[in-house]
């Protein structure tokens, strides 16, 4: 058998005499952590086996609608085979996986053929998450997802009881009961369910199960004209289409808002924001599937405050922390940045002062040049100017296409040039003590505060139509993402940069002109 080793593994000879947490048994008599290896809860097993349940009741179903036949059967056949496989291998992990805190180290072994041994310094761990499923929740488990602040450094252990995993973390993170107890920075509110009604999401969600269904068929190769209900549905429709086509918008509309309220209720249930003695922040929620997930302060570069359409008219925003190391293409890593979901903004702005240390989001920003908003107002317009002579064309020469049709692109601006000075209002930037702030966006306005000590570099972006008019595009380099000032003068973007962080941005620039500019 192969062994992998993430970092050297340490002599565990070293350790003697240095465990932790050695006093007292728990777990109906199971060693304290620290005292050896340890496995993963036999319940994780059960777990599994509902990854087994969970994706065959809609297989079934499909088959109990359309009926058992060779074709529908098969498919079944074969994901239940699969899904069974799933299981095994669940169980090969529970048996195969051990884990301990030995010394100032946190170990992890895993693997059958392929045995794998990793080990991370616990001083190098910067959050322990907690996550419980359904099937996690009934059965007392949790899922531990240990962060260490480095791409691929993280370690997961699926699964241990609940108590045992708030030990874990506890030990992990170092906190022994001996400090103060943690502040409350935000509680869920009922009158915040409100607030998942303005979701921009609600037309896709009124649209996922149908998408989901007509999937479904097609995988088990089922024609829709071949269900009962869908021909007779189709039958109706033809005979009175208006009718249908209302109807089925009333059903996508009042399907989405409930999914988006039962969707807002599930992730964010008894959510609480708490910022602890060593001064990590932990957000707990969730209703069916709990999570508690941890933030280092020292990982944190700043907050964006997100305020969409819809939001924003009701007066609402969400907040989100800006997190060194956090992988914008881990939805996981991503969500557990979030520190406020939809939410009152009066809200958000509070608590983002109480984690900012002052009102850095509510700062009188400096308003961009008037370029700015005629470039805006170019964007919205000349796109619609390009549609509108090709579908004229479609409506004259093609009968089933109206001849009005090439009305909707200048229909459009009534839409497209509001955005555009919407968008223009939003512009602006300052400074707030230790931070530097932006906002931009129109459809999602975006309002950062971020660390000017964060930034490792600038990056000035120039395209053709900017430099007609005398605009850039400063982008501000981080290890928690690039954050943009959008559409500023050449100019003020340049000493905006020089003040914000004095000297990074001079060896790129010529003085001998009368106005500095940037080098190309």
């Amino acid at each position: 058998m192969n062994r992998q080793d993430a970092v050297d593994r340490p002599d565990a000879s070293r350790y003697e005499g240095h465990d932790l947490s050695r006093a007292g048994r728990a777990d109906g008599g199971r060693p304290a952590l620290g005292e050896g290896w340890e496995r993963l809860d036999r319940r994780t097993v059960g777990a599994g086996l509902s990854y087994v349940i969970g994706p065959a009741i809609p297989a079934v179903a499909v088959v109990a609608i359309a009926g058992p036949s060779l074709r529908t059967v098969v498919p079944l056949l074969t994901l239940l085979a699969v899904l069974v496989g799933a299981g095994v291998l669940v169980s090969i992990r529970y048996a195969t996986t051990r884990y301990r805190i030995a010394g100032d180290r946190f170990e992890l072994r895993s693997g059958l053929l392929f045995r794998r041994h990793r080990s991370i310094p616990r001083d190098r761990v910067r959050a322990v998450d907690l996550t419980a499923g359904p099937a996690h929740r009934l059965l007392g488990l949790a899922v531990v997802r240990v962060d260490a602040g480095e791409q691929q450094a993280g370690l997961r252990l699926d699964a241990l009881a609940s108590a045992r995993a708030e030990r874990l973390r506890a030990l992990l993170l170092d906190k022994r009961g001996t400090a103060p107890p943690e502040s409350t920075l935000a509680t869920w509110r009922p009158g915040w369910i409100g607030f998942a009604l303005l979701s921009s999401w609600t037309p896709l969600i009124g649209l996922a199960p149908f998408g989901a269904f007509f999937r479904v068929l097609e995988i088990f190769g089922v024609e829709p004209g071949e269900v009962g209900f869908l021909r007779d549905l189709w039958g109706e429709a033809t005979a009175s289409p208006v009718l249908v086509a209302v109807l089925a918008v009333l059903a996508v509309a009042v399907i989405g808002l409930a999914g988006a309220v039962g969707l807002y209720v599930e992730v964010w249930w008894r959510f609480s924001l708490s910022r602890e003695p060593d001064g990590t922040y932990r957000v707990r929620r969730g209703l069916i599937s709990t999570r508690s997930l941890s933030l280092e302060e020292a990982r944190l570069r700043g907050l964006e405050m997100a305020e969409p359409v819809p939001l924003r008219w009701g007066g609402g925003a969400r907040l989100r922390a800006l997190v060194a190391g956090v992988d914008p293409d881990d939805d996981e890593e991503r969500t557990s940045a979030t520190l406020l979901p939809p939410a009152p903004r009066v809200t958000a702005l509070r608590v983002a002062a109480q984690v900012l240390g002052g009102p850095a989001l509510t700062v009188s920003l400096r308003p961009h040049p008037r370029a700015a908003l005629r470039l805006r107002l170019f964007r919205a317009v000349w796109p619609l100017a390009l549609v509108t002579p090709p579908l004229a064309w479609l409506g004259v020469w093609l009968s089933w296409i109206p001849d009005a049709v090439w009305v909707i692109a200048p229909a459009s601006l009534l839409v497209t040039l509001p955005l555009a000075v919407d968008a223009y209002r939003s512009l602006g930037h300052g400074l707030a003590g230790p931070y530097l702030v932006t906002r931009h966006g129109a459809a999602r306005r975006r309002t950062v505060a971020l660390r000017k000590d964060g930034v490792i570099g600038w990056v000035v972006g120039r395209s053709p139509t900017q430099r007609r008019r005398g605009l850039m595009t400063l982008t501000a380099a981080t290890a928690a993402g690039a954050h943009r000032v959008k559409d500023v003068g050449v100019g003020e973007g340049v000493g905006f940069a020089e003040e914000a962080v004095p000297g990074l941005l001079a060896p790129f620039l010529v003085s001998n002109s009368p106005s500095a500019s940037v080098s190309r």
